[in-house]
């Protein structure tokens, strides 16, 4: 008995994961989800291997270009200090940071920023 549970978990534990494994955020789920349940990594991940990182244009085909994104996020005129830098028109970076160094969808979101700065963006979705 005990070697038939040690061999189901060790072909469980050697066995490659499912996409459904790595998590899908709940607000991306509809999107990657298809009729049957199957989470679709070809959604965000294209032809390549599920391992890589997506282009930009995967991004872009739901949230509009990184210019559109920019623009949607951008500080009030007379925010001064009290508003955090726009996270999508960095003053470094412009427009052209890809989506990937921040937002993660099988991990917990960070601020690339934040290597250097102490940004919070308290309504980003982690």
């Amino acid at each position: 008995m005990f070697k038939h549970l040690l061999c189901a978990v060790l072909v469980l534990s050697l066995s490659p994961l499912s996409a459904s494994a790595f998590g899908v955020k709940d607000y991306h789920k509809e999107v990657m989800t298809n009729e049957s349940g199957k989470v679709e990594c070809s959604v965000c991940h294209g032809d390549q291997k599920r391992k890589t990182i997506p282009e930009m244009s995967a991004c872009e085909a739901c949230h509009g270009t990184a210019q559109e994104v920019a623009e949607s996020t951008k500080r009030p005129a007379n925010a001064g200090h009290s508003v955090e830098p726009n996270p999508h028109d960095s003053l470094h970076y412009g427009t052209d940071l890809p989506c990937s160094y921040c937002h993660l969808e099988h991990k917990q979101s960070e601020v690339y920023c934040n290597q250097c700065h102490e940004f919070t963006y308290p309504e980003m979705k982690r």
